[in-house]
């Protein structure tokens, strides 16, 4: 399978991708298909890359055009603003005067004129209404267009049909309609692409964040141009005042003030020295460093943020299919009301009334407002996560992460620091030296908890072995050394119980604990701590707050556990499980209700693919950042109930937009059809008040941001 992207350019409204959409999807090879009004971009999935060409086709022949690139396509949408604000003045110009002909000059010169300019006005400025409409109508597909091209051409159709007195020379003559339809659409469009693409603004500036070029500094201290696509991992990187970083990182050398607002919304710059953490995309207001790679460039933060908010327009979330569902049928419906709202008239009170309730119809019911309700706030709910260290992988997740009552943890670099750190140790400092010299052979993180600080050089010869599940063994020469726990000594009938009743003093502070032994005599024992992550209990406490119940699963002994869960005043947990036994308690929680599950680990990957929702952290393993719903750039677990409150915001706006949606149709649609007997819309301002209902779902998604 090969998956083929495309800029689309010409969409006009949701019904517009939907349209690509049907289409495309009953070409043979064309597994899936994905279009984003909003993005202005499809994806397809196709057999193979042959099929391109028929795809371009096929999407040039519903009156769409495709562009080359993502540069292009800014271009072309700055073009067409440029190109509707002109129409519009142009359009409503000639409404003023046609307006003027028909209000204080009534003779054959005025309905001359009144035509001239209304044919202009209407089939010159509306043109590219009528252009996707035609070429809609040809491959079945109803929308927006439909509506404001019937809308329009019924006011014109009537009135010259009245011109020529086919009709009755005394109906009014509706160019002036006609003409204030397209100028209202024309300024309803403009307003609204002009706020979308206002609402794409994060988008559009983490795309402009390219930076061609990198300096890598060679081992001759020597410096190297290069594409910045193929820095790898441990580059020494050089990076000047106005320059940005190209790669995740850490500074290794210098000192400078960043802006990095793009990626945290911090609105003050920070400053960077050795040994801190400095993110791609990062700009250097001054000063200059050099950065050690910690991942390709295209790995980076930035990159991840690049792909995830350009997919996530194109991604459909439950409540998008269903308004998308409704919205297919929508316009066909309205189209049927008309007619059955102009029969009624006609024989109620003649042509000229049931002409004006229909087109008022017509033109009041569009569902571009439904469309939008959920890709633009969902689109606006990206830009603020992005913006607060939060990954959205799976957009969907945002409608329901507020409903959920059960979040489940992983402990070891979860709720607490991924590494562990010596509290106490008896041992005299040749042998702790000795020790961490053992350790320092084995990647276990005891044994990187105990050699961290060796500063000595390794003069070791022996041959070290590892006994799983209880340590490691050590012979040099004619010495057995053995660094295990108390369960293997206690198997091996060596005394240990000197250090353990040294040790027993620390067991709530420091669970975790081993001894080490040479040749049967034990030197002295260690006794480690696992501290919590800062806010962890804040985190625990704020979910509490929203009668959210916190549980942990963890692979650690029991005693570790349970000093954690104390602190953090969680009452159920469960300890010494391994990854089969935590997808099996997830599996059961599932059966009652939905469930938030919160890893970092290879082992907690099928969990949190399993579970409702998921969130993950950056620094987490590969295969925990793939399978995560959620991704934390920053390792602040306080952002896990920032997920849940740009949950419930980002359902709040779209329950609102879906409901101002149907409200709005509900209401109007009575009134534009005459039905309501103290209101009365002219065609014209029916066309106005269906221009703003979009607008106003626009700006009320933009709240999110």
């Amino acid at each position: 399978m090969t998956e083929l992207k495309f800029k689309i350019a010409n969409m006009t409204c949701v019904n517009c991708s939907n349209a690509i959409e049907k289409v495309c999807s009953k070409i043979d090879g064309v597994k899936d298909v994905s279009v984003s009004y909003l993005n202005s971009s499809g994806v397809f999935l196709v057999e193979n890359k042959n099929l391109k060409n028929k795809i371009e086709e096929k999407i040039k022949a519903l009156g769409f055009e495709i562009l080359e690139d993502e540069q292009n396509l800014q271009l072309y949408k700055i073009s067409q603003l440029k190109k509707l604000k002109n129409m519009f003045f142009l359009s409503m110009i000639l409404s003023a005067i046609i307006m003027y002909f028909e209000m204080f000059i009534q003779n054959t010169l005025s309905s001359f004129v009144q035509l001239a300019l209304s044919f202009v006005a209407i089939f010159y400025c509306g043109k590219s209404f009528f252009s996707h409409a035609i070429k809609g109508l040809w491959h079945k597909n109803l929308d927006m267009n439909t509506l404001v091209s019937l809308g329009a051409l019924v006011s014109f159709v009537y009135s010259f049909l009245v011109y020529v007195e086919i009709f009755s020379k005394d109906g009014y003559l509706y160019f002036s309609s006609g003409a204030m339809i397209i100028s209202f659409i024309l300024l309803g469009k403009y307003l609204e692409e002009n706020a979308k693409f206002k609402s794409l603004e994060y988008q559009n500036k983490l795309k402009s964040i390219d930076v061609k070029y990198a300096y890598i500094i060679l081992e001759d201290g020597s410096v190297k141009e290069i594409s910045s696509s193929f820095v790898k991992k441990d580059d020494l990187i050089m990076v000047k005042e106005g320059e940005s970083v190209v790669a995740d990182g850490f500074v290794v050398n210098g000192e400078a003030e960043v802006d990095v607002s793009f990626l945290t919304g911090e609105f003050l710059p920070l400053i960077k020295k050795e040994g801190d953490e400095i993110l791609a995309g990062s700009i250097l207001l001054n000063g200059n460093l050099k950065i050690r790679a910690s991942k390709k460039s295209i790995e980076s933060s930035l990159e991840q943020i690049k792909n995830l908010v350009s997919k996530a327009g194109s991604i459909k979330t439950p409540l998008t299919n269903l308004a998308n569902k409704i919205s297919a049928y929508f316009v066909a419906f309205i189209i049927l009301l008309a007619v059955c709202v102009f029969v009624f008239w006609y024989f109620a009170q003649g042509i000229n009334v049931a002409f004006l309730h229909a087109c008022a119809t017509l033109l009041i019911s569009c569902p571009c407002a439904l469309g939008l309700a959920t890709p633009i706030a969902i689109i606006s709910a990206l830009s603020n996560g992005a913006k607060n260290s939060i990954l959205v992988k799976n957009p969907a997740i945002l409608e329901n992460l507020y409903s959920i009552k059960l979040a489940i943890f992983d402990k070891t670099g979860t709720l607490t620091k991924d590494e562990l750190s010596v509290y106490r140790h008896n041992l005299s400092s040749n042998d702790f030296e000795k020790l961490a010299q053992i350790e320092k052979l084995s990647s276990h993180p005891i044994a990187q908890a105990i050699s961290k600080n060796l500063n000595t050089n390794l003069n070791l010869t022996g041959k070290l072995s590892v006994m799983i599940g209880n340590g490691l063994s050590y012979i040099e020469n004619d010495d057995e050394y053995f660094i295990a726990n108390e369960k293997f000594f206690k198997y091996k009938n060596i005394d240990i119980s000197k250090s353990k009743e040294f040790l027993k003093e620390f067991k709530q502070q420091a669970p975790t604990t081993l001894y080490f032994v040479k040749n049967k005599i034990c030197l002295g024992g260690v006794c480690l701590a696992n501290e919590l992550k800062p806010m962890a209990k804040e985190m625990i406490n704020n979910l509490a707050d929203k009668n959210i119940k916190s549980i942990i699963l963890s692979g650690d002994n029991e005693a570790s556990v349970s000093k954690i869960a104390k602190e953090l005043g969680i009452k159920e947990y469960y300890a010494n499980l391994n990854p089969e036994e935590k997808l099996d308690f997830i599996k059961e929680r599932l059966q009652q209700e939905k469930v938030l599950f919160v890893g970092d680990g290879i082992n907690d990957a099928p969990a949190l693919i399993l579970s409702s929702a998921s969130i993950s952290f950056s620094k987490a393993s590969n295969l925990a950042k793939k399978s995560g719903d959620f991704i934390l750039i920053k390792d602040d677990l306080m952002l896990i109930d920032y997920c849940f409150k740009l949950s419930k915001k980002t359902r709040n706006i779209i329950k609102l937009n879906l409901f101002w949606a149907f409200i709005y149709n509900i209401l109007c649609i009575p009134i534009a059809a005459g039905f309501v007997s103290f209101i009365s819309l002219s065609p014209h301002l029916a066309a106005l008040a269906m221009c703003f209902s979009s607008i106003t779902v626009i700006l009320n998604s933009l709240r999110i941001r």
